[in-house]
């Protein structure tokens, strides 16, 4: 679980959906925006705010939700997934969903020349690769052999045009990326196409768009989260914790499960 510290006036504007922008730190710049090469920490929570993907995995009740895709059937013995997308999707430049653009993120991703760490999950026992093909709004692809946990392999998977000019800058997340200057800030800004809405018909994001400062320093990010430069603090350690229990600039809330990997390895070689 992961706890974060939320100013009290952000938090409170959030809960009158009001606009604005949100200010929060990475501890370093994104080794890349190419949503399909994403290997550290900063650059997965760029793809997080950005990316569209077929299906997401809640890391709450670790079900799957359809996103992009509304719906999807296993069949062949757990060998071919097939998807229906969403009707009347559009990236972030305007550009209109088709099947084929998930046909092309999918060979793009397997693309050996790319070397993308998200292929890995669509290895599977014996080698081959996996196939994909489109009809319409409905996207099939097929795997050589079974594979496990079939509809998780495309939670990392984000969807790009094949069409775009703008290529992997066009997005089907709730925002895209405005502006980059290296080692000092990304300012992602509100897509105006993104096709989620809440319980009341709004159109989401809320938010008009986010600053993420790179700012290692924990000291200095906790120094402008106090004067209000920073809204919000992704990951809270333990001694910072205590301290900010003592006041009352802020609020502790549960962020629910963390999007990182805890691995535990055993070693069976007999030496």
């Amino acid at each position: 679980m992961r706890l974060i510290l939320l100013s009290a006036l952000v938090a409170s504007a959030w809960a009158q959906n009001f606009g604005g922008t949100l200010r929060m730190c990475l501890r370093s710049d994104p080794r890349t925006l190419d949503p399909h090469l994403v290997a550290d920490e900063p650059s997965e929570t760029v793809r997080y705010l950005t990316a569209g993907m077929l299906v997401r995995l809640n890391r709450k009740t670790q079900k799957f939700e359809p996103a992009v895709a509304e719906s999807w059937k296993i069949s062949e013995g757990g060998r071919t997934i097939t998807f229906e997308l969403r009707k009347g999707l559009k990236f972030s430049d305007g550009t209109p969903l088709s099947g084929e653009d998930v046909v092309y993120s999918i060979l793009r991703l397997l693309d050996p020349k790319l070397n993308a760490p998200s292929a890995d999950a669509f290895r599977v026992p014996g080698g081959g690769q996996a196939k994909a093909e489109a009809v319409g709004n409905r996207v099939t692809v097929r795997f050589p052999a079974p594979l496990a946990g079939l509809p998780g392999v495309f939670d990392q998977v984000a969807v790009l045009s094949s069409k775009s000019p703008l290529k992997e800058k066009a997005v089907l997340g709730p925002f895209a990326v405005k502006e980059y200057k290296a080692g000092q800030h990304l300012l992602l800004s509100r897509n105006p196409h993104y096709w989620r809405r809440d319980s009341s018909g709004r159109t989401l994001p809320y938010l008009d768009s986010i600053r993420l400062d790179i700012q290692p320093n924990r000291e200095i990010e906790l120094m402008r989260f106090r004067r209000g430069e920073v809204h919000l603090i992704n990951r809270v350690e333990p001694d910072l914790f205590d301290r900010m229990m003592k006041e009352t600039a802020g609020t502790f809330q549960d962020g629910g499960a963390t999007l990182e990997s805890e691995l535990m390895w055993f070693n069976l070689s007999p030496g």
